[in-house]
Order: C-alpha cells, then structure tokens, then sequence
C-alpha cells in the first residue's frame, strides 16, 4: 500500500501569539489558508498541510527542546540560496527574528547545494528554510 505524510498538527501554549506567526509565516510563503479561527488554523501547499491549535491550560507546561526525545524541527523548502538570504533579510528581519544555530549558511555535509537559515517560533521549536 503506497502512502504519504499528508498532514501534521502542533498545539500551542500560547495560541494567540503562536497562530499569528505562523499566519504571517504561511502568508510569505504564499500557502493557501484551509482554516482560521482565533484557536485553530490550517495552511497549506497543495501537498501537506499544517495545523497549529491552542491546548488547555493544564497542557500548557511542555517547552520544546530540540536535542530531547520528540520533535527538532520542521522545515520549509525553497528553491535556491538566494530565497533563503531573502527570507532572512526580508522576514526574519522585518519580525525581528534571530536566525539560530549559525545560520544562515551552507551546509556541504548535508549536499553540494545544501543552504540553510534556521530560527524558533515563539513557542521554542526550530524551523528551517532550506534549499537542496
């Protein structure tokens, strides 16, 4: 049987601050919204989609740690370095987001063509922009 990974849901701690990034995100990278309300929202690329939703209060206690056990990151691919630098000057600037991990930067051990900015979303958890 052939599959796909076609969608995955993050719950957020802090919703409101958490939703709007990722709307802004989304938004730049011209991804169709599949939902939105004040709790909850989809975008999409026509492939996969992401969702992120508030959780309870009593829920609200994890904070992500990339080196433990569950997700490090996820990641967004573009189609050359240049999208890449343009992504930090353009975005990441204007949000006031500092890139992470010594990004952005080539990254030969993962391919020749291999380029990368990597930062955190208000909640901790790594995103990648990336081309290959």
């Amino acid at each position: 049987m052939k599959g796909r990974f076609d969608h995955v849901q993050y719950g957020a701690a802090n919703a409101g601050e958490t939703l709007q990034f990722y709307r802004d995100l989304a938004a730049y990278f011209e991804m169709q919204t599949l939902m939105d309300s004040p709790n909850f929202m989809g975008v999409g690329d026509g492939n996969s989609s992401f969702w992120v939703g508030g959780v309870a209060d009593e829920k609200k206690a994890h904070v992500y740690d990339r080196d433990a056990a569950g997700l490090n990151h996820i990641g967004i691919k573009v189609g050359s370095a240049e999208d890449v630098q343009t992504f930090h000057r353009e975005f990441m600037a204007s949000h006031n987001i500092a890139p992470q991990f010594e990004t952005p930067r080539a990254r030969p051990d993962f391919g020749p063509s291999y380029y990368q900015v990597m930062f955190v979303d208000p909640e901790g958890l790594a995103i990648e922009v990336f081309c290959s």
